[in-house]
């Protein structure tokens, strides 16, 4: 019984530091409780209908819309689905997804137009220009990983698609001016998951970095409030 106790209390330990850390989407329940298939199609319905009563408002609350709608509305659900190289799964938690697949299928979900197979496919820098115009794509090429994010902090806040190497996912840089990585990620944990882009192997071993700020664009948020 004391052997029991012991392996009990450490389990609940473990538990309690995966629940405050970036991989406390893989423990069990998470996708089958609390974010559920269900409550994403909810989710999606009210943003859909708030959206057409922001398109009538100012453009800056249009960029925070679309920002939210990504990083609070859409993204948890996806933390924790399985990577794999040709996944495409429409259902956060259900199956799994490619690097590609993951921000082409989230950004149809918040409402965007465009085809979701085509651009996941795509080399990133390719879907990144289909997307945002020039003046808003800017190369971090063979640059150390605090230079990158030193760079990229200076263009502030706001959501950026971000195509490396072999991999691509989105930047977010919050109101406190902290950079993560939100990507379908193929180490480990081999899940979606949202990092800080400080600690983040992938961003680090990449060469290549292209970045693209999509919620600054305004032809961008034209369409997406329009279409």
């Amino acid at each position: 019984m004391k052997v029991l106790k012991i392996v009990l209390i450490i389990t609940v330990v473990l538990i309690m530091i995966i629940w405050v850390s970036p991989y406390r989407a893989i423990l069990p329940g998470y996708h089958a409780f609390y974010f559920t298939p269900k409550k994403y199609e909810k989710e999606l319905t009210k943003l859909e209908s708030d959206k057409k009563v922001i398109a009538k408002l100012s453009k800056q609350k249009q960029q925070q819309f679309f920002i939210n709608a990504l990083t609070k509305q859409i993204f948890p659900f996806w933390y924790g689905t399985r990577w794999s190289f040709y996944g495409n799964t429409t259902t956060p938690g259900d199956g799994s997804i490619a690097c590609g697949y993951f921000v082409t299928t989230t950004l149809s979900h918040a409402g965007v137009k465009l085809n979701r197979i085509k651009l996941a496919q795509c080399a990133s820098e390719e879907m990144i220009r289909s997307l945002v115009r020039k003046q808003n794509i800017t190369h971090f090429n063979s640059l150390s990983l605090q230079n990158f994010i030193n760079g990229i902090s200076q263009k502030g806040k706001g959501i950026y698609i971000i195509g490396l190497d072999n991999h691509t996912g989105f930047i977010y840089i919050d109101s406190t001016n902290e950079v993560r990585f939100i990507h379908a990620s193929g180490r480990f944990p081999f899940c979606v998951i949202n990092e800080k882009a400080s600690e983040s192997v992938v961003l680090e071993k990449s060469n290549y970095k292209v970045v693209g700020k999509i919620s600054d664009d305004d032809v961008f948020l034209k369409n997406y409030f329009t279409n």
